[in-house]
């Protein structure tokens, strides 16, 4: 039987390491902050956003509710805090209400 080596790496690492250098780390952070949006929102509220998606570090939202437009705008620096926080870095800037 075969020893392992010593250059053994956690798969989260060689993950993280592969998204980096191959230049996917943007678009997979992009795709987080959406995936992360989705959670906080809930199936129910989704059901009221079109059209979303992160573009030059804005997540842009297409909404058919002007009530959940307004309640949006009002939560959105404590919504960019808290997707900023779910991707562990300081990453949104904006949210953009279409």
């Amino acid at each position: 039987m075969k020893k392992r080596s010593s250059k053994e790496e956690k798969l989260g690492d060689v993950v993280n390491q592969f998204i980096q250098t191959s230049g996917l780390s943007k678009k997979f952070t992009n795709h987080q902050v959406q995936v992360n949006f989705e959670k906080m929102m809930g199936p129910f509220l989704m059901k009221k956003v079109k059209k979303i998606f992160v573009k030059e570090n804005k997540l842009y939202l297409k909404l058919e509710s002007a009530a959940f437009k307004q309640e949006i705008s009002m939560q959105k620096s404590k919504l960019i805090m808290d997707l900023n926080s779910s991707v562990n870095k300081d990453y949104l800037v904006d949210i953009v209400l279409i």
